[in-house]
C-alpha cells in the first residue's frame, strides 16, 4: 500500500479532531467537585500540621512527655481524620468523575512529597528536642499544604472553562445500611480518640481506636469500606465529617496546652466531637436523577 503524505487541509482536519477529542474528555471530569476535594485537602493537612507543630514543635522532650496525660500519643489522634479522609476521597473521585488531570503526574507526586520534607524535619527535631527560630512552623505548614491547594487553584480554573454539565435535582435518600453504620462508627472512633487522652489509660484507648481504623481500612475494597462510604456521602455527612475533624484538632490542643480538668473537657469534647458526624448519618444524602453517585460535593480530597 503506497501510503501518501498528508497535505496542509488533512493536517487541520487532524488537528480539529484531536482538539474535539481532548474537549469532550475534558467535558465528563467535574472539575468543580475535583477543586473542593483538593481544596479541603489542602486545609486539613493544614490544619493538621499547624496543631501538630503548635502541640510539639521547639519543645524539649521532657515538656512533650509531660504534655497532659499522653505526650505524643497525642499526635495519632491528631493523624487519625487524615488517615480516614484519604480513604473517604478515593471512592468521591471514582462516582463524580474527579480524576487528577496532569501532563506529568510523577512531578505532581514529587512535588507533595518534597513538599511535606520541612514538617518531617521539624517533627524529628521536636523528637530530638531541638529549638528552632518561630518562623519555621509556619513555613513548614505552607509547604505541606501547598501541592493540594496548588492543584485545587488549577481545577477551580479548569472549571470555569469547562463547567460540568448540569444534572436534575432527585429527592433526599436515605443512607445504606453500610454507609450509615461506618458514619457513626467513624464519628463515634473520632470522639473515642479525643476523650482517650485526658485519661491515665488513654494511650491503651488510642491504641483500641487505631486497631478499628485498621479493620476499616482493610474493608476498603467491600461495600463496608471508607471509598464505598464516601462516595455515598452528601453535603450533610461532609459538613459534618469537617465539624469533627476540626471539634477533634481543638480539644486536642485543650487537652495539651490548658490546666483545666482533663477528665471532664475528655468526656465533654468527645461527645461534641462525636456528635457533628454521627447525626449527620440520619439526615441521607441528596440523589441526582441519571447520577450513580452523590451529588454534593465533598470536602476534601488528596
Amino acid at each position: 500500500m503506497t501510503e501518501h503524505p498528508l497535505d496542509a487541509a488533512d493536517a487541520a482536519r487532524l488537528l480539529h479532531s484531536g482538539q474535539q477529542v481532548g474537549q469532550r474528555v475534558y467535558a465528563t471530569i467535574d472539575f468543580r467537585t475535583q477543586a473542593l476535594v483538593q481544596a479541603g485537602t489542602a486545609l486539613a493537612i493544614f490544619v493538621y500540621v499547624s496543631a501538630f507543630l503548635f502541640l510539639f514543635g521547639g519543645q524539649d522532650a521532657t515538656a512533650v512527655t509531660n504534655a497532659a496525660a499522653g505526650g505524643y500519643s497525642f499526635s495519632t489522634t491528631l493523624l487519625l481524620p487524615i488517615l480516614v479522609l484519604s480513604f473517604l476521597t478515593l471512592g468521591v473521585r471514582d462516582t463524580l468523575r474527579a480524576t487528577l488531570l496532569s501532563r506529568h503526574p510523577s512531578l505532581s507526586i514529587t512535588a507533595g512529597l518534597v513538599g511535606i520534607i520541612p514538617f518531617m524535619v521539624v517533627a524529628a527535631a521536636s523528637i530530638f528536642g531541638a529549638h528552632y527560630s518561630w518562623w519555621v512552623n509556619p513555613l513548614a505548614t505552607l509547604c505541606a499544604a501547598a501541592q493540594p491547594a496548588t492543584l485545587a487553584l488549577r481545577s477551580a480554573r479548569n472549571a470555569r472553562t469547562h463547567p460540568a454539565p448540569s444534572v436534575p435535582a432527585g429527592t433526599r435518600v436515605a443512607l445504606s445500611t453500610q454507609a450509615l453504620t461506618v458514619t457513626v462508627a467513624v464519628g463515634v472512633l473520632f470522639g473515642l480518640a479525643a476523650a482517650s487522652g485526658a485519661f491515665r489509660y488513654g494511650a491503651i484507648v488510642g491504641a483500641f481506636v487505631m486497631v478499628l481504623l485498621l479493620v476499616m481500612l482493610a474493608l476498603s475494597t467491600t461495600r463496608w469500606g471508607l471509598s464505598a462510604v464516601g462516595a455515598e456521602w452528601g453535603r450533610a455527612q461532609w459538613l459534618g465529617f469537617a465539624a469533627s475533624f476540626g471539634l477533634l484538632v481543638g480539644v486536642t490542643v485543650i487537652l495539651v496546652r490548658t490546666p483545666f480538668d482533663a477528665p471532664l473537657i475528655g468526656i465533654a469534647g468527645g461527645l461534641t466531637v462525636a456528635a457533628p458526624l454521627a447525626l449527620s448519618a440520619i439526615r441521607g444524602s441528596a440523589s441526582r436523577e441519571g447520577s450513580e453517585g452523590s451529588p454534593d460535593a465533598p470536602a476534601a480530597q488528596s
